[in-house]
């Protein structure tokens, strides 16, 4: 199917790596021209140059998208290098503690931090480049959510429900934007095979004294530990394929909505 982003401009923030670096490939193969943008210089050229081999365009901006300098940074070298964004990909975000303490052991300077870098990160993005996509009566909106943000544990607590917090967003910004051509929706990722998450099943594996191969380690963490409806995690470019239907003019009827990319690791109704 040709999904017709050829020559659209797309903003993938924190794309220097894991989720949103797969992103970033997918629609530069598409034929989307990308905006690479991390904190890290040579983290983001390594993403932009395995672009720019792979045969599509990519360039990079830097900046800290939780302050309203780094993301006023950041839109300004979109509209330079780009002249304007047709696709946000709201993927940037994190917490600001260590592990997973306790709920009554995070201060509410952690929470404000960590709302900073996921909501605040795709508010100052959208408040900058979206009324442009609005003035040219096309454009998209696609935030990068959580499977805690719908199944919460015990752990994560200002994470978690920044994440939540995410996904309402996009409803509210989706019927802001009613009828101005600029759609928004979630893609709420469940768990990705990134590096962090090879290290983490090393560790599973050790604990449990599972002896065998990789691959086999994750198909018994998948099926068994996880439960989930298939044998194996998921890839950042299985985020990226569903972003770039989202991001394509055809997907002019889906707006408001959040897409689970997770193998049935959510046990509920959407």
């Amino acid at each position: 199917m040709d999904l017709k982003l050829t020559g659209q401009r797309a903003l993938v923030t924190g794309s220097s790596s894991g989720i949103g670096a797969g992103i970033a490939r997918v629609l530069a193969a598409e034929g989307v021209r990308i905006l690479v943008h991390g904190r890290d210089e040579a983290r983001a050229q390594r993403v932009a140059g395995s672009i720019v081999e792979a045969g599509g365009e990519a360039s990079v901006a830097l900046g800290d998208l939780s302050t309203d300098e780094g993301a006023n940074s950041v839109a300004a070298e979109a509209m330079r290098q780009l002249g304007g964004i047709d696709i946000l990909v709201n993927n940037a975000g994190g917490k600001s503690t260590v592990g997973n303490p306790a709920w009554f052991d995070i201060p509410w300077k952690d929470w404000i931090a960590t709302y900073e870098q996921n909501v605040g990160a795709a508010v100052r993005m959208v408040h900058a480049l979206v009324p442009g996509m609005q003035a040219r009566g096309f454009g998209r909106v696609i935030n990068i959510g959580s499977a805690s943000a719908t199944q919460p544990e015990k752990g994560l607590g200002e994470y978690q429900s920044s994440k939540a917090a995410m996904t309402n967003l996009s409803v509210g910004l989706a019927r802001s934007l009613s009828h101005t051509g600029v759609t928004v929706n979630t893609v709420t990722p469940g768990t990705i095979f990134t590096p962090a998450v090879e290290q983490w099943l090393a560790h599973i594996a050790q604990q449990q004294n599972w002896h065998m191969a990789p691959a086999e380690i994750e198909r018994r963490y998948a099926s068994e530990y996880m439960q989930l409806c298939v044998d194996h995690l998921g890839r950042p470019e299985d985020i990226g394929r569903v972003v770039a239907l989202l991001a394509s003019p055809l997907s002019s009827y889906m707006t408001g909505s959040n897409y689970r990319v997770d193998g049935g690791q959510i046990r509920a109704v959407n």
